[in-house]
């Protein structure tokens, strides 16, 4: 999700150093085996869930429209047959990307809000997220936003789709807000669901706003006034 979600490092390449465990990270488990025609690109077996995240990466990138067959082809690297064999059509693969990259953000930021206190688990990740839209890596910006700035007000499952995933980020931070007012630790006594909206807003607003070029001092300021809502 950015959903929002932490983006540590891109998927297949190694992120910078000053990026590192931040926007666009997903340490995924390639498993899946599938069988294609060969041809000059990828080998006759080839692994589905990489070639997903590859079209992930391109799909980021160039958004749904403005991505041809002659990108996912040369993204993933895998023939026409091949692709077409596998995903039949576009929007398959498309789809199948999505569902990845929101599942990803989702784990990982329930991985972070799962260790050390609530409100510094809140904190570790709006930092995580700032510093990763401030850097190259952030000019990808968030594959869920730009897809519901894109297709959601023409697609009612791209637009059901997206509107679960953040839903699920939402719940994830209104029980962090809940276990950190439930310990004192969050003072504010406001309501968790309009609190965790209110976050999740900012996660995703951080990440677009890193795509025009802001500074990592910008974006940390962001933080430290968001967190304010918690006092």
């Amino acid at each position: 999700m950015s959903i929002p979600l932490r983006m540590d490092e891109a998927v297949g390449e190694k992120a910078d150093t000053s990026c590192n465990r931040n926007q666009s990270v997903y340490n995924l488990t390639m498993a899946s085996k599938d069988k294609a025609a060969a041809g000059p690109g990828r080998p006759r077996e080839f692994d589905i869930d990489e070639v997903v995240c590859d079209a992930m990466k391109v799909f980021q990138t160039r958004g749904y429209a403005g991505t041809s067959l002659v990108d996912l082809i040369g993204g993933t690297g895998l023939t026409r047959g091949s692709l077409y064999k596998a995903f039949k059509d576009k929007r398959t693969l498309f789809l199948a990307a999505l569902d990845r990259y929101m599942t990803a953000g989702t784990d990982n930021l329930r991985a972070d809000l799962a260790t050390g206190s609530p409100l510094g688990a809140i904190r570790k990740a709006l930092t995580q997220i700032a510093r990763s839209s401030a850097c190259e890596l952030g000019q990808r910006g968030c594959l869920a936003v730009a897809s519901a700035t894109e297709l959601a007000s023409k697609d009612k499952q791209i637009r059901e789709k997206i509107g679960r995933g953040f839903s699920r980020v939402q719940s994830l931070l209104a029980d962090a807000v809940r276990r950190g007012q439930a310990t004192g630790e969050i003072r504010s006594r406001r309501d968790p669901e309009a609190l965790s909206r209110f976050l999740l807003c900012t996660m995703e607003g951080m990440v677009v706003l890193g795509k025009t070029g802001r500074t990592a001092k910008e974006m940390s300021e962001i933080v430290d006034v968001a967190l304010e809502a918690f006092k």
